[in-house]
């Protein structure tokens, strides 16, 4: 749930009912009918409020469950749980990431001071 891809927005889905309801709208405010439009705007902006809370919810929902299954496997000695789904990198020489030309050892926590030639 947490990787779909997005979809795209209903304009550009459904770009004829947007163009009908433009146009009605447009006609709408020409003869002067500003109760019913306002109605009805009302009641879409309403109508997606309500479908991005609902979607946060879930979205949330999948996080808070995704954390209490790291943290439990955290509590059961698993190291996937402390550092997620990319495991940390092992001790070893690396290229510097203050300059590329050195070598700087990482003890698999922080950089150390030691360095040495490419």
């Amino acid at each position: 749930m947490l990787y779909q891809p997005a979809r795209p927005p209903f304009v550009r889905r459904h770009p004829v009912i947007v163009g009908a309801a433009a146009a009605m709208a447009l006609w709408w405010l020409w003869l002067g009918w500003y109760g019913p439009l306002l109605l009805i705007v009302g009641a879409g902006v309403g109508f997606a409020v309500r479908r991005h809370r609902r979607a946060a919810v879930i979205r949330d929902a999948g996080l808070r469950a995704r954390a209490d299954f790291e943290h439990r496997l955290c509590l059961a000695g698993d190291p996937r749980g402390t550092f997620g789904r990319f495991p940390a990198a092992l001790p070893g020489w690396y290229v510097s990431p203050e300059n590329g030309r050195l070598m700087r050892y990482f003890d698999g926590a922080a950089w150390t001071g030691h360095t040495a030639a490419r």
